[in-house]
């Protein structure tokens, strides 16, 4: 257990026992999540938290009897959990990757706005209970109509100012891609000077190309790093590895998170500045559209992505930074910006074929229209990886393999199976 618990360095605080019914128990925290213990004269209550401000997974060793698991609402930290039935063991990391490390290959996820309590272990499996947590944003009722769109769009900027001004003291790395959630993050932050700025792409790329516009209009210092072929294959197995994935739009999205958080350790910060989650609340993507007649389908479509954000993408970009030991900061999903955009009314999200409407409208105030309503390609392809990533699997696959859609997949595969990598997709 101890060696799983360094398999990213030291532990900075440990601690050993067992439960009453004998199942043993290692703690550890790592990096940045606190650790505390309390110990009484027969018990002993431990906590370890792994948080960036409102977003935490924590977990709990009550009174030496049972182990109590939970995350926030959104999900923005990864928890997983298992057991090992031979040996009496069971395991909780923020990577499953950790778990198999130990033998427990049915690494189970925590889900968000969920407790789990594991009271023992019979047989070969554990006997937990699952508990939900009330979410207030059920209750939301939409507080600003359609004629409201300049006073939400205020309150918005507000907001997201007020959730930059409380990162921590230590200089944050800000990823720019040139699309609205990024630029209007970079743009308040360019306000006080608390990040700096970070690109990566082809050369010819979308992506690249918007955000070297963007800092330009926003008269920031853009660190950048160029990618080319040779570069992401040899990325490619780093960050199979990290993501514990082969599946080829998890690599694709990875790769550039991978690269940005790179840059930025190298740059001797510890924190990265994401856009996600801006999609989800305010109907960012483009098939939402198909939508725009049908508002209590459209809402249903929000709150279902939103529940899923965690699994569909938080956890890939947290296992892709941590690889690095950054911290992914998630301004729009500071649970103020959550309730905001829950009492939205849907035409403050998708107003008249805009997309992100009062989104648009508060990163106008502090940019040129150009960059407040400038339309964004998804990272895989802005970027260049998901066209680079074909391209690999032509060269590497045998003949019969290399056209049709399970080539890419295929491929990453081939590089797992070859560096050995344990992988869940």
């Amino acid at each position: 257990m101890h060696l799983a618990l360094k398999h990213r360095g030291e532990p900075c605080r440990c601690s050993r026992g067992h439960l009453a019914n004998g199942t043993e128990y290692v703690v550890g925290a790592l990096g940045q999540a606190q650790f505390s213990e309390a110990r009484g004269s027969a018990d002993s209550s431990i906590t370890v938290v792994d948080a960036c401000r409102s977003s935490y997974a924590r977990a709990r060793v009550v009174d030496s009897d049972s182990v109590l698991l939970d995350r926030d609402h959104i999900g923005s930290r990864p928890l997983f959990f298992g057991a090992k039935p031979r040996d009496a063991l069971c395991a909780f990391a923020s990577e499953r990757k950790a778990l198999w490390s130990l033998g427990i290959n049915q690494a189970k996820r925590v889900d968000p706005r969920t407790t789990v309590m594991i009271h023992e272990q019979v047989g070969a499996t554990l006997r937990t209970e699952t508990i939900r947590k009330r979410d207030d944003q059920e209750h939301n009722r939409a507080r600003y109509g359609a004629r409201d769109s300049e006073s939400a769009a205020n309150d918005l900027r507000k907001l997201l100012e007020s959730a930059m001004s409380e990162l921590p003291s230590a200089r944050a790395g800000a990823a720019l891609s040139g699309g609205v959630d990024s630029c209007l993050l970079c743009a308040i932050a360019a306000k006080s000077d608390t990040c700096q700025y970070f690109a990566t792409g082809f050369l010819d790329s979308h992506d690249l190309k918007s955000a070297q516009r963007a800092a330009r209009s926003l008269q920031v210092d853009l660190n950048v790093t160029v990618l080319d072929l040779y570069r992401v294959e040899m990325l490619v197995p780093h960050v199979v590895k990290a993501t514990e994935s082969c599946n080829p739009l998890d690599v694709a999205i990875a790769l550039p998170t991978y690269v940005l958080a790179q840059q930025i350790k190298t740059a001797g910060l510890k924190l990265m500045v994401s856009g996600q989650g801006a999609d989800e609340l305010f109907a960012g993507y483009a098939r939402y559209k198909e939508l725009a007649s049908n508002r209590k389908a459209l809402s249903d479509a929000l709150e279902r992505d939103l529940r899923n954000l965690a699994k569909d993408n938080l956890e890939r970009d947290n296992l892709a930074a941590a690889s690095h030991s950054i911290d992914i900061v998630l301004p729009y999903l500071d649970t103020r910006v959550v309730q905001f955009a829950g009492e939205l009314d849907v035409s403050l999200k998708l107003h008249n074929g805009i997309n992100k409407y009062v989104l648009r409208k508060a990163a106008a105030q502090l940019m040129p229209p150009e960059l407040a309503y400038k339309q964004k390609k998804a990272m895989q392809y802005g970027t260049g990886v998901s066209a680079a990533l074909r391209k690999l699997a032509r060269r590497n696959l045998a003949h019969g393999q290399r056209s049709g859609k399970g080539a890419v997949s295929i491929y990453l595969r081939s590089i797992a199976e070859k560096h050995d990598i344990a992988v869940t997709a």
